[in-house]
């Protein structure tokens, strides 16, 4: 315990001696902590942007499709009987029936060609917030069969291309439609319908919200003359960890003719571009650590160097070579504890204010996110990366003849 104390005392007091030095590689490395987690944190936060997107708009936690191998590939069939059963399971808040269909809509000379969701709007906000993303008008009713709701892409969006205070001009893409006017759409089955559009929707996100057409469920059933039946079931769980769990349920229940897929499952290519991201990091991550490695050893070398002297007389009054290597080992360990601290407490409060503050880019809004346990292995690692840096110096400092150190000016 006594050798414990005296090397502790020793590195604190040779710390102190040098403020000014220490002051900068603990900022030094706190910036590094900074540059593993941060960038981390953003890249996790971009791929949750990409899954919430499609989560919240298009496969919600769980999504039940027409079985492949079925005679009849396209719809579900008895989807009342089925949503009966998935909604047994405690986990699940609501589900949510689409009915798909290819459509053309045009207005005046224009067309746009584009997918159709038939939807029962009282359910569709119980399960995705597809309603929320009003820009102009109103969402559907259950009852508004008469009426549409298109992406902001088939309605027309206006874009102006300035640069500066110059306007070389404009461009109206879509059909041109406001809230109010009536398009005409163009089923594939041959049927011709006058419809008046009650609202636009549009997601600057990564989903498919911004180019559909949106009409009721009723609507949609009696147009394509069927009943009963659906293109997808959405359901939305209390966890969407649970996935998995609520997933072999419905197929315990008997299920038949269906597919059922988890969020994950049905957005893989999701998780290929974050494995991508996953690279990018680790490789941003190795960086930093050779940052780490490289000033800490070049700290604790120049240090030993200039103290020398100081270091004879520690082996003139019979300290011993590990316990001289023990005093820059510990040096190396409080730089790395401290700036990990203080790189941990910019970090929290980079995301909180991030947190309060989103970042509003073109696929979405964007919060950096990381778990606790990434965070807890990054202060880890640069803590143990410092302990490593300062081995080499340190290793050096403890075999110098006493001799050679005492004759040494510092």
């Amino acid at each position: 315990m006594s050798t414990v104390r005296t090397v502790t005392f020793l590195a604190i007091k040779d710390l102190k001696r040098d403020k000014k030095i220490a002051a900068l590689v603990v900022f030094l490395l706190a910036f590094s902590y900074i540059n593993i987690t941060f960038f981390a944190a953003f890249i996790n936060g971009l791929g949750n942007t990409f899954q919430d997107e499609i989560v919240n708009t298009a496969t919600s936690h769980i999504i039940i499709t027409p079985s492949q191998s079925s005679s009849n590939a396209q719809y579900i069939p008895d989807v009342s009987s089925i949503r009966k059963k998935v909604e047994l399971n405690p986990d699940v808040v609501a589900t949510t029936v689409h009915l798909n269909a290819p459509l053309t809509v045009s207005f005046r000379d224009k067309q746009v060609a584009a997918v159709g969701t038939g939807l029962l709007a009282s359910d569709e906000s119980q399960v995705t917030t597809t309603p929320a993303y009003i820009i102009d008008g109103s969402f559907l009713t259950d009852n508004s069969n008469d009426e549409v709701v298109l992406g902001k892409f088939v309605a027309g969006q206006r874009i102006e291309d300035t640069i500066g205070q110059q306007t070389f001009g404009e461009l109206v893409t879509g059909l041109g439609v406001k809230v109010g006017q009536v398009v005409t759409i163009h089923y594939s089955n041959g049927i011709t319908k006058d419809y008046r559009v009650r609202g636009i929707v549009g997601s600057n996100g990564f989903s498919s919200v911004s180019q559909s057409v949106y009409i009721t469920k009723s609507e949609a059933e009696s147009v394509l003359g069927v009943s009963n039946q659906a293109s997808a079931i959405l359901v939305k769980l209390n966890n969407r960890d649970d996935a998995d769990a609520v997933k072999n349920f419905i197929l315990q229940q008997g299920v038949a003719n269906v597919d059922v897929k988890t969020w994950a499952e049905a957005s893989s290519f999701v998780g290929a571009i974050q494995s991508t991201f996953s690279i990018v990091t680790f490789a941003t991550s190795l960086v930093g650590i050779m940052i780490v490695i490289v000033t800490i050893g070049i700290v604790i070398f120049i240090n030993t160097a200039r103290k020398k002297r100081i270091i004879g007389v520690l082996k003139a009054i019979g300290m011993e070579d590990k316990q001289i290597m023990l005093i820059f080992l510990t040096e190396s360990f409080l730089f790395g504890l401290i700036g990990t601290l203080l790189g941990v407490a910019m970090f929290e409060g980079m995301s909180v204010y991030f947190y309060a503050n989103p970042v509003m880019l073109p696929i979405g809004t964007l919060i950096p996110a990381l778990a606790a346990s990434s965070a807890a292995f990054s202060a880890l690692l640069i803590i143990i990366s410092s302990v490593i840096a300062g081995y080499v110096p340190a290793r050096m400092a403890s075999r110098q003849k006493i001799l050679e150190t005492i004759k040494t000016v510092e």
